[in-house]
């Protein structure tokens, strides 16, 4: 019996599927760097390791009600 705990830690993760390099699709776990950018937008720069490419991303906010 194997143990595939690395597999179902990843699982667990709500950002799993959504964290994967555009240019290799290798999963990325988190950010090299986070930037506030203003109150409804943050910015994220990502490395893959596996690849080497780099690229950013922006995650907008709603507007509070």
């Amino acid at each position: 019996m194997t143990l595939h705990a690395d597999t179902a830690a990843r699982a667990r993760l709500a950002t799993y599927s959504k964290n994967n390099c555009p240019q290799c699709s290798e999963w990325l776990l988190a950010p090299d760097w986070s930037e506030y950018f203003n109150d409804r937008c943050v910015r994220h720069t990502w490395s893959c390791e596996a690849c080497g490419y780099r690229f950013e991303t922006a995650v907008f906010f709603a507007e509070a009600a």
